[in-house]
């Protein structure tokens, strides 16, 4: 056979293909796209029909072009997140305490444009200006005497009890606040597991916890603007608006968002507390095992007086 008939042959028959100096196969076309995809072989893999004694590239095996393109199309995309992912941790860092070294090194004016690139995901967005975040914290869920009823969000580091309950709510310390409960969604109790890493919680008690915070870090960074939306669309239904608007979400064991408070008296509930919830419970968190986790955000809209 001719080396631009060979070229032409169909995918689906029988080849052979190298593994430096061993001759392996035949095996169907379609072995060959799948070894492809896995990275078994390459684009410079050299290829024959069974049969034949001529080697190609499979980058210049007509049958496989298709495919070939498909995987370098794939291998620049899986490139490109590899950088944004990078980017995301550098921005976070950024969040936990090198501002204050980059105000040293490049001024007021190299501050204020990093703490944009770090809250919006990017620099030059102004989408959505005047809006900002501070940095997300993680910890683990605090234990309640009741998980099946709705209770109180703290509005001043504080909640009060409904009536028959007794015990400590939010952070754990006594409560003293009142109003309507606010919590819109319930999970089933998790006991505490022995397993997982052992961390300390504000209250200095030791628990097990198996939720991965640098991948909830990631999610956050790569989600935080679909509630940038939510805050935008509140800005124009209140004109003037500047407030600080602190949140709280609870992270079930099977990944999605459980629970949401604002801890924003104008903001309990509303357009504004559903977008956030909606939002929310799209965000793709790992499903985990042990205690649940807690993510706080804050978010403050314009300027305040």
């Amino acid at each position: 056979m001719a080396a631009g008939q060979e070229l032409a042959a169909d995918v689906d028959g029988q080849w052979l293909f190298r593994h430096g100096d061993l001759v392996l196969g035949p095996v169907s076309g379609a072995q060959i796209v799948e070894k492809l995809k896995t990275g078994e072989l390459t684009p410079e893999s050299l290829l024959a029909l069974a049969g034949e004694r001529d080697f190609h590239a499979m980058k210049d095996v007509e049958p496989f072009k298709v495919h070939v393109a498909l995987a370098e199309a794939r291998a620049r995309v899986d490139a490109a997140v590899l950088v944004e992912r990078e980017k995301n941790r550098k921005r976070m860092m950024v969040l936990g305490g090198v501002a204050g070294g980059l105000a040293l090194v490049l001024g007021t004016g190299g501050l204020l444009l990093a703490r944009n690139a770090a809250v919006h995901g990017w620099f030059g967005e102004d989408e959505f200006e005047g809006i900002e975040m501070e940095a997300p914290v993680i910890r683990v869920a605090q234990a309640r005497q009741d998980e099946e009823e709705l209770f109180e969000y703290p509005t001043q580091g504080t909640v009060k009890p409904k009536q028959g309950e007794t015990g400590t709510a939010g952070g754990g310390k006594p409560s003293t606040g009142s109003g309507k409960p606010t919590a819109v969604a319930s999970v089933d109790r998790k006991p505490p597991r022995p397993s997982g890493n052992v961390v300390t919680d504000p209250d200095g008690m030791q628990v097990a916890q198996q939720f991965d915070q640098s991948a909830i870090n990631r999610i956050v960074a790569g989600n935080k603007s679909t509630l940038f939306r939510c805050f935008k669309e509140e800005a124009a239904r209140s004109p003037g608006l500047a407030a600080k608007i602190p949140l709280e979400f609870v992270i079930g064991n099977d990944g999605r968002v459980s629970k949401l408070w604002v801890d924003n008296p104008q903001f309990k509930k509303g357009p504004l507390f559903d977008c956030l919830f909606t939002e929310l419970q799209k965000w793709p968190f790992r499903a985990y095992e042990g205690e649940r986790a807690t993510v706080g955000l804050s978010f403050t809209l314009g300027k305040r007086g």
